[in-house]
């Protein structure tokens, strides 16, 4: 008896499997199996490999079979959630705490003295009025290369530096794993059941993973030394970001802000109505063919125009072609002494904006 009922359980797997329809009566296959397999689900000491043969047995006793497995997912998800949000707030507070302690066991003295005169070199580049391409490579990208080594941090720094910190975060990689793989199955036993008895109890876990991985690099980011101010400056950026068109523009921007903070120069506030005034300049080149800080179009021949034409004001305009990124067109602008003058000049606000491959940074 238990061998053709193990036989015809693999009957019914195979047949799920070539989308045929299993059985789900007969001697066999008694009234108290999806009762009887729930309950062994639910003994949380099952090794992967024991729970997924209780979901496939579960899964090949039909319909009632996945909507008894869908329970058990759904609940065990609300558990896993749980949990997981723990690990990572307190993943992500421990991370920003010890990529803080990272950069400053860096800045011994000597270092300090290395970074004023890394900055010295650039502004003096910068007020050379004979400054050119090749000076900013021999001179420039030394000094950029040097300083981001030693006030950046990245993720794969922080782990490597702190152990507790890297097996913490597995853990909460593990969570996540759990979520997404228990999701699988919730799927699966959805396209089992008739459309109207379908849940809609779970949501897609697959972008939790990435929505971490950016908050790290945030957290990274902000461990760069830098003022109070020039800290607001960044946060508020990050909150008017999302009112942004293309995300390489808000990415253009921090990019540039990066730079600036690095050489001991103030970030620059984010400013949407020059962010408009930048992306219709670039969308009037791209359209109407032409490339210059000079417009065709009436009222919008002078960046100047163009900037109080949205409310707004502007003290110069950078423009570029063929990138795309946004720190690649800050890449173009820093090899070009006109344009790298700008983006390293005293201002305040910023304002970049795109159009396929064309890009125009503005300034107030």
């Amino acid at each position: 008896m238990r061998y053709l009922e193990g036989m015809l359980r693999v009957l019914a797997v195979l047949c799920l499997s070539l989308g045929v329809p299993a059985p789900t009566s007969g001697p066999f296959f008694r009234g108290d199996d999806v009762a009887t397999l729930s309950a062994r689900l639910r003994d949380t000491r099952l090794s992967f490999a024991e729970r997924e043969a209780l979901r496939e047995q579960l899964v090949a006793l039909g319909e009632d079979g996945a909507r008894a497995l869908q329970r058990n997912l759904e609940e065990r998800a609300g558990r896993i959630e749980e949990r997981a949000q723990k690990h990572e707030k307190r993943h992500l507070a421990e991370l920003e705490r010890e990529a803080r302690k990272l950069v400053e066991s860096r800045l011994t003295k000597s270092v300090q003295g290395e970074l004023e005169k890394l900055r010295k070199q650039v502004a003096e580049l910068r007020a050379d009025p004979q400054l050119s391409k090749e000076r900013i490579h021999e001179v420039g990208d030394p000094a950029r290369e040097r300083l981001a080594q030693l006030l950046d941090v990245s993720i794969d720094d922080v782990l490597a530096a702190q152990a507790e910190l890297n097996a913490a975060r597995q853990v909460l990689i593990e969570d996540l794993f759990e979520l997404e793989e228990d999701f699988k199955w919730w799927t699966r036993c959805n396209d089992l059941l008739p459309e109207r008895k379908r849940s809609k109890a779970l949501a897609d876990p697959t972008a939790r993973w990435p929505e971490i991985e950016r908050a790290e690099a945030w957290i990274c980011r902000m461990a760069t030394p830098m003022s109070n101010a020039d800290r607001e400056t960044l946060l508020r950026n990050r909150d008017l970001e999302r009112q942004l068109a293309e995300p390489e523009e808000a990415a253009g921007i921090l990019d540039l802000n990066v730079l600036r903070i690095h050489l001991g120069l103030n970030a620059l506030s984010l400013d949407l109505k020059l962010c408009d005034a930048a992306r219709d300049h670039s969308s009037d080149m791209r359209t109407l063919g032409f490339f210059a800080h000079e417009s065709p179009v009436e009222g919008k021949r002078t960046p100047w125009d163009r900037a109080a034409r949205f409310g707004t004001s502007a003290s110069a305009e950078n423009i570029a072609g063929g990138q795309v990124t946004g720190a690649g067109a800050n890449r173009g602008w820093w090899y070009s002494p006109g344009h790298h003058k700008n983006m390293l000049g005293g201002h305040a606000r910023v304002g970049l904006g795109r159009s396929e491959t064309l890009w125009t940074q503005m300034f107030g």
